[in-house]
């Protein structure tokens, strides 16, 4: 099975993005994608983002949790 390349179209202002297909009721709507280095922007962005930028943005679904492990539970972590 071969994928399907997406035309590559720019704006007036020289942003890249592909167009998607969706339907609402009985009419076709096109939604642009813009892309960042060839990928579409939510992609670059999940990518390349930290968890900073995670929590910052309010996207707790997708930050990492730190393992629990025993040096966390230590006593020397504890603050007096």
């Amino acid at each position: 099975m071969t994928s399907k390349k997406s035309k590559v179209y720019k704006d007036k202002h020289g942003r890249e993005f592909i167009k998607k297909a969706y339907f609402v009721g009985d009419k076709m709507k096109l939604k642009r994608i813009y892309l960042i280095d060839g990928m579409p922007a939510d992609e670059f962005y999940l990518k390349n983002a930290t968890q900073l930028d995670f929590y910052q943005n309010g996207d707790f679904e997708y930050l990492v949790p730190e393992e629990d492990t025993p040096e966390n539970f230590s006593d020397e972590n504890i603050p007096i």
